[in-house]
């Protein structure tokens, strides 16, 4: 044996009967315990999140009566919180967590890549989103001095930003690197399941443009802390110089697993083999390259852009929406096929990813109504209404990887009808609210991007009407959240224990013997072997 081979936990001091579930928690280097720290932590956040966007609906709903918020300050230090921790605080976190616990066995890893680094990314991550927070609370966020907020808050938090970003880039790392070096015998990258696939496109993705996103806080930092000796002009733009990261096109590069999840449970649900696997890869690697370089487009609205950019920018909104559909058809023609498989009470995992990919092209045809200039969409509530619908679009996904894969993750069964009304609920919030906040846009009515927002919601009374709607689906939203956190801690504490495959899978994280990787569906070419 070289050292190479020596397991990490092997130099461990003591064992591990003799450690608390702390220090368990703490040095653990399993991929299944770090992926299962980032899913929880992911859900509470998810719960915090919801939270909020409930709040800020209710000042929407009748500012005059409701002061939550003392002043606009405190309602955009708010706003700005709620989207920056559903984001980076609630989705993404639980993606990386599915993602380290499914990712390595679906390609026939035995671990991840560098487990000590995953750990520690996690960790960074989760020091980082309690200064974020903490930031936030302490009336620092992105906002200005200018606007009364506490000048140490701010940098305070964006140190916890940055390290959020640091967690996150390690951890993303970790796991492509496993997907590129750690694959067994026989699975080239055209045979990995799409999940791993949409992993590899997003987590590269990623990279890319998560350090541009730490590069645009350093610089709000420096402006902070050095402003005698230096100037960027970022200090009183903080959210102009960050938002990108939760809006149109980034929005959909954070979500692009939801595609490969609808993919891996489908076939599986319907017992038949995906048709145009290749097809497939281009279509989800397209569709995530949309999003890239979301970092390096100007506002097209400003005066003077060049036709050539603002046409840029038009064109990679408008593609989103035709790749999205194409992808969502191959899932219809493979669940044309398996129809006859089918019982009369479909999966849970399967409605809630075809709801999932509902959400996503809602949200798709939604930025693509924003790029068009004529609509002046750009700074009214369909720019929220598009990221309701594509967060929401990963949020209903994440429930049906957790109801497909749990027994893998917790090894203990869920409650699937109780999971499929968690996940319906989401979606109906979010339909109900997003596509309500798009019509309000058409009508006139704002995001927070002005400070009048308390005082003048519109002139519009039709805008006025459909606000509670909007509300009425962050209540829903939040009830979904709530309900599956509850139904994921019963099913840790007193669900009862799983079968190894209980859905007759196609890849290798069903299986621990050794298969020979054939395609893209092993499992299934041994079945098929088998019954001729």
């Amino acid at each position: 044996m070289t050292t190479t081979d020596i397991a990490p936990d092997s130099v461990a001091v003591t064992s591990e009967q003799d450690q608390t579930y702390v220090e368990r928690l703490v040095t653990s280097t399993s991929n299944s315990s770090i992926g299962k720290s980032w899913i929880f932590s992911g859900f509470v956040y998810l719960v915090f999140s919801t939270i909020l966007g409930f709040l800020l609906d209710i000042v929407r709903f009748d500012s005059d009566s409701y002061l939550i918020f003392s002043n606009v300050d405190k309602f955009f230090q708010f706003w700005s919180l709620h989207r920056t921790s559903i984001v980076l605080l609630a989705v993404l976190p639980m993606i990386i967590g599915l993602a380290t616990c499914i990712v390595p066995l679906q390609i026939g890893a035995n671990s991840i890549v560098f487990p000590r680094a995953a750990a520690f990314g996690f960790w960074v991550w989760f020091l980082g989103s309690g200064i974020t927070v903490f930031g936030f609370l302490a009336d620092g966020g992105f906002g200005t001095p200018e606007l009364g907020s506490q000048r140490e808050a701010v940098a305070l938090t964006l140190v916890g930003f940055l390290l959020v970003i640091a967690g996150i880039c390690m951890s993303v790392i970790c796991l492509l690197t496993t997907i590129i070096s750690g694959r067994c015998m026989g699975m080239n990258l055209r045979r990995i399941p799409l999940f791993s696939w949409t992993m590899l496109v997003a987590g590269t993705l990623w990279i890319l443009t998560l350090p541009v996103l730490a590069a645009n806080s350093v610089l709000a930092y420096v402006d902070l802390k050095g402003r005698s000796a230096i100037y960027f002009g970022s200090e009183d733009l903080i959210w102009d110089q960050i938002s990108w990261a939760f809006t149109n096109p980034q929005i959909y590069v954070f979500v692009l697993p939801v595609i490969g999840i609808a993919y891996d449970i489908v076939p599986v649900a319907t017992k038949v083999r995906q048709r145009n696997h290749d097809l497939i890869l281009i279509l989800s690697t397209l569709f995530g390259i949309i999003g890239f370089g979301a970092y390096a487009q100007p506002f097209f609205d400003t005066p003077g852009t060049p036709v050539r950019e603002e046409a840029l920018y038009v064109l990679t909104a408008l593609l989103a929406v035709p790749l999205i559909f194409f992808l969502l058809v191959g899932l219809l023609d493979t669940l044309k096929i398996g129809a006859g498989n089918l019982t009369r009470h479909p999966p849970a995992p399967m409605v809630l990813s075809l709801l999932s990919l509902l959400l996503l092209i809602s949200g798709t045809v939604v930025g693509a109504l924003r790029a068009i200039e004529p609509f002046e969409l750009l700074s009214r509530s369909s720019t929220g209404a598009q990221m309701k619908l594509t967060i929401a679009a990963g949020l209903v996904a994440v429930i049906a990887a957790m109801l497909w894969w749990g027994e893998l993750i917790i090894g203990k069964s869920a409650k699937q009808g109780a999971g499929l009304i968690s996940g319906i609920l989401i979606t109906a919030g979010a339909l109900l609210s997003g596509l309500t906040d798009s019509v309000n846009g058409f009508l006139g009515l704002d995001d927070f991007v002005m400070v009048d927002f308390i005082q003048k919601v519109s002139a519009e009374q039709l805008v006025k009407i459909l606000i509670p709607f909007s509300f009425i689906g962050s209540l829903l939203i939040f009830a979904g959240a709530v309900s599956f956190l509850f139904i994921e801690l019963l099913r840790s504490k007193n669900g009862p224990v799983s079968d190894v495959d209980p859905w007759n899978g196609h890849t290798l994280e069903w299986t621990e013997e050794i298969v020979t990787v054939e395609s893209e569906r092993p499992l299934l070419d041994e079945v098929e072997k088998a019954g001729t």
